[in-house]
């Protein structure tokens, strides 16, 4: 029983750590700017990996440009690439675009060649990792009085 908490611990412990490193990503996120990109390239292209049933996959393509203080910069990703769901998340909104359409796009201030259209949201990841807290301090009062 011992040894099952201690995993337990273990696994709250790595979990924590993950989420509060998210959270820490989202939070700084929440100072990018925002300023209106326009659609360069969105659409699916064939891929070099196959799904378990032998189907050729296919991978979203988003492209966009968008201008701070008078330079241009030309942007790829989605959202961060800490999100484990990214690719999905941009193939549902490149099936909602068209080229040529705007877009907002989240840039660093200090870096404006780092963007994103859909910035992180900081709710979730503080949930997760207060809620893996939790659990690691209960599991470590359950080690303590064993």
């Amino acid at each position: 029983m011992t040894h099952l908490v201690l995993l337990g611990a273990v696994l709250a412990l790595f979990a924590f750590l993950h989420f509060l490193r998210r959270f820490s990503t989202a939070w700084a996120m929440r100072s990018w700017q925002l300023t209106q990109g326009r659609v360069v390239t969105a659409e699916m292209r064939r891929g070099k990996k196959k799904s378990p049933d032998g189907c050729l996959m296919y991978d979203p393509v988003l492209r966009y440009s968008y201008s701070v203080g008078g330079h241009t910069f030309e942007g790829s990703r989605f959202t961060h690439q800490a999100v484990s769901n990214a690719a999905n998340l941009t193939t549902q909104f490149i099936a909602r675009l068209a080229q040529g359409a705007e877009v907002p796009v989240y840039y660093h201030p200090r870096n404006p060649a780092e963007a994103v259209v859909q910035p992180l949201s900081w709710q979730g990841s503080a949930i997760a990792a207060l809620t893996c807290a939790l659990l690691l301090v209960l599991l470590a009062a359950t080690l303590w009085l064993a």
